[in-house]
């Protein structure tokens, strides 16, 4: 069966999938296909009902159950689900998906800025990313023209005249920056918003008062009608929270430590369901160490399901998953940053000549950027070798200046810090990043060999017993 995923960009992957596959399934090949497979918790895939909402896909359940059993191939739409700041995504694949998804939802009024001065600092920002400097023969008006439709909050003032003016001298300077800083930046502005990371739900019937519902890291966001502010119930005050049909039933503390109850009308049960499996997902993501079996484990039947669980409590016909969160923001993280480690041990450094073999210039080329890169590779080098003997890589910090300019043998031989010249008083195997243990090309070590230094003797009681050894050895040389 084929599946058509589309990125926020447009851009559609085809990915082929077993008719009776689940959604895990659909979403980790996408995810391959983009280079996002490590960190692909971070996402979901949208789609369709027959109604034109857009729903989650359940993960843990089989696709065809979901979408009514469409005619392939099935179109669902990639896009983050849980959101986190830019600084704690390890790829640069994973950042640039994020930021085509907030780029899409700045443009459609979905995530609003503070003021028109962010207004042009985000504008210029994508600008950057998408076409890069600026250009004052061939300016991207276009562009320019396209994002200027994002709107802040609450307009205190009009839009400003000279906004397109702000917005190229935004873009002016930051001249030079690279696609992926200026989409890191961006990326940055948006977190410190207030709506960042919240899921919207809607209603057209505002029971209560209430026109939308907004869950997000923190908890739930109550919007009401105009005349009235915004109500923030954080998930600790969230005493319990049940769907029925359209009807969602929330039970929070309020300010005052009483029991408060909300009433939310939705358009649809699926809505209903939608905003109850938001909050449960969203809270055990963001605010709780690990996922809780009693969240993975919740399932609900069909009436098929249900007749024949009468009679065997453990068939899985009809069985459906509530919630298809497996991972929380922690875990997510350190998984990432482990299976990144593990694929980078396995990737070995190529050495100088091998670099220069891969141009088409030869080693000694004269080009300003073939010598500038040479020099540059040159300096990395010994900058990682001891400053002593050098031939071993830097592998030890002296204390208490904390200065690593030594390896560990050479270490041991010295009583004042050779940088600094302070006193010695015990030093400690520093570790450094796995590609920079190659440089030692003269004691080529293992990158999984550990070093065992002695700290039981002093600097001094090191230097008499080598001396002593160098001693002996030379007066039996001469006695020979």
């Amino acid at each position: 069966m084929w599946c058509l995923v589309s990125q926020a960009n447009s851009v559609i992957l085809e990915v082929q999938v077993d008719p009776k596959a689940i959604g895990q399934e659909c979403l980790e090949k996408a995810c391959d296909c983009l280079g996002i497979s490590k960190e692909c918790d971070y996402f979901g895939l949208k789609y369709q009902n027959a109604k034109g909402e857009e729903l989650w896909l359940n993960l843990r359940n089989p696709i065809e159950r979901q979408t009514g059993g469409g005619v392939p191939p099935l179109r669902f739409a990639l896009r983050v689900k849980f959101w986190v700041p830019p600084h704690l995504l390890l790829q640069e694949a994973t950042r640039h998906q994020f930021y085509l998804h907030s780029r899409l939802e700045l443009i459609e009024g979905r995530l609003k800025v503070s003021d028109w001065g962010s207004v042009a600092r985000l504008v210029a920002l994508i600008a950057q990313a998408d076409v890069g400097d600026y250009d004052a023969l061939s300016p991207p008006h276009a562009l320019y023209s396209q994002c200027c439709q994002i709107q802040p909050t609450e307009p205190c003032e009009p839009k400003p005249q000279d906004l397109l003016h702000r917005i190229v001298q935004q873009h002016k300077e930051i001249k030079s920056m690279k696609a992926s800083t200026a989409e890191y930046w961006l990326l940055k502005e948006i977190s410190n918003l207030d709506t960042f990371g919240q899921e919207m739900f809607h209603s057209k019937f505002g029971s209560n008062g209430v026109s939308m519902i907004g869950v997000g890291p923190h908890g739930i966001t109550v919007y009401r009608s105009e005349d009235e502010e915004t109500q923030n119930i954080p998930y600790t005050a969230i005493q319990s929270a049940t769907s029925q049909r359209r009807m969602f039933h929330l039970v929070y503390l309020s300010l005052d430590g009483e029991e408060t109850s909300l009433n939310f009308k939705l358009d649809s049960s699926q809505s209903a369901s939608g905003l109850y499996r938001a909050i449960t997902e969203k809270h055990a993501f963001y605010s709780c160490e690990t996922v809780r079996s009693a969240v993975t484990a919740q399932f609900i039947r069909d009436l098929k399901g249900t007749i024949i669980s009468i009679f065997n409590e453990d068939s899985t016909l009809g069985k459906k998953y509530v919630f298809d969160i497996r991972r929380t923001c922690r875990e997510v993280y350190d998984n990432a940053r482990r299976a990144l480690y593990c694929e980078a041990t396995t990737v070995s450094l190529p050495e100088e000549k091998e670099i220069l073999e891969r141009h088409d210039c030869a080693g000694d080329c004269e080009d300003p950027k073939c010598k500038e890169s040479r020099e540059c590779l040159a300096r990395l080098l010994d900058a990682m070798l001891c400053r002593i003997c050098m031939d071993r890589s830097l592998d030890t910090a002296l204390f208490p200046c904390g200065h690593a300019v030594a390896c560990l043998d050479c270490a041991r031989r010295c009583e004042r810090c050779p940088l600094c010249r302070a006193d010695i008083d015990h030093c400690r195997t520093i570790y450094l990043p796995i590609e920079l243990t190659h440089v030692d090309k003269h004691n080529p070590r293992s990158v999984t060999d550990t070093i065992e230094p002695v700290y039981g003797q002093t600097s001094t009681d090191e230097i008499q017993k080598r001396t002593l050894v160098t001693e002996t050895s030379v007066v039996n040389g001469n006695a020979t």
